[in-house]
């Protein structure tokens, strides 16, 4: 790893694969929240995306990571609102890029998070489902051209969720609002029922006519899948600021290959 300058006089960690290892080497991850649900899922799916976890961050560590002791790439954040401060302490004493996937997140968060961005690259992605970032590009032109009609959104989701709405549910808001000020947080109808793993169903109801729109996570392995995805791109040599999913999209011919 080596310095790059950046447009602001500051120097970065560049985001490339180090001479000394090879092109082959896999993208080195500093996992946070690798002990929750999300997180196994990663750490299992890792090798598929030519990535290894070589940190893992849990709940009960209190230690700083001195840079003697590990080495790696991006951070991802995969914890809760309350590792979102040890996450970005980490990727700013590193220089490394920051994967942020925390869906709660507090007004203290965003503020860290904000800090962040004016030193290092920074992905805040609450749902990374390939399926909800083409959702999302489409909402907002179809929000564009109804914005007369009265919309609804149902997010369901299972009974541990704790969030309500989903932080998904709340971007899909932010989406509307771009053409439309008729819809805020507290219009979203939220579920939490046994082990659904994340459902969205926004409907636009015309005079005599709707139109539904309705995107259904069938197993959590698709976020473990869009998260590693998305830690690839952000490796990229990508300047300080904010990025979110749709930046990951740029470019893409065509959708991820399937798995088994």
């Amino acid at each position: 790893m080596y310095p790059l300058r950046t447009h602001m006089g500051r120097t970065l960690t560049k985001n490339v694969a180090d001479p000394l290892r090879g092109d082959s080497s896999p993208l080195r991850l500093c996992l946070v929240g690798a002990r929750g649900r999300l997180g196994r899922i990663v750490a299992e799916l890792a090798a598929e995306h030519d990535c290894k976890v070589v940190v893992e961050v849990t709940r009960d560590d209190v230690e700083p990571i001195r840079r003697s002791e590990a080495t790696f790439d991006v951070v991802v954040d995969v914890s809760s609102r309350n590792g979102i401060h040890r996450a970005v302490g980490i990727a700013v004493a590193h220089e490394v890029p920051l994967l942020e996937c925390v869906t709660d997140v507090d007004v203290r968060a965003k503020t860290a998070l904000k800090v962040a961005e004016s030193k290092i690259p920074v992905l805040h992605a609450p749902n990374t489902a390939f399926g909800v970032a083409i959702l999302r590009m489409a909402l907002r032109s179809i929000g564009r051209l109804t914005n007369s009609w009265p919309v609804t959104i149902t997010e369901t989701h299972h009974a541990e969720k704790v969030d309500q709405p989903s932080g998904t549910a709340r971007s899909l808001v932010e989406d509307l609002r771009i053409s439309r000020d008729d819809i805020e947080d507290g219009h979203v109808i939220s579920n939490r029922v046994g082990e659904v793993v994340g459902e969205h169903e926004i409907a636009f109801l015309g005079e005599d006519e709707k139109i539904i729109i309705r995107h259904q996570a069938t197993d959590r392995r698709v976020f473990g899948h869009g998260v590693l995805r998305a830690a690839r791109w952000l490796s990229k040599e990508r300047s300080p600021g904010r990025y979110s999913i749709d930046d990951t999209l740029e470019g893409l011919d065509e959708p991820p290959a399937i798995t088994d």
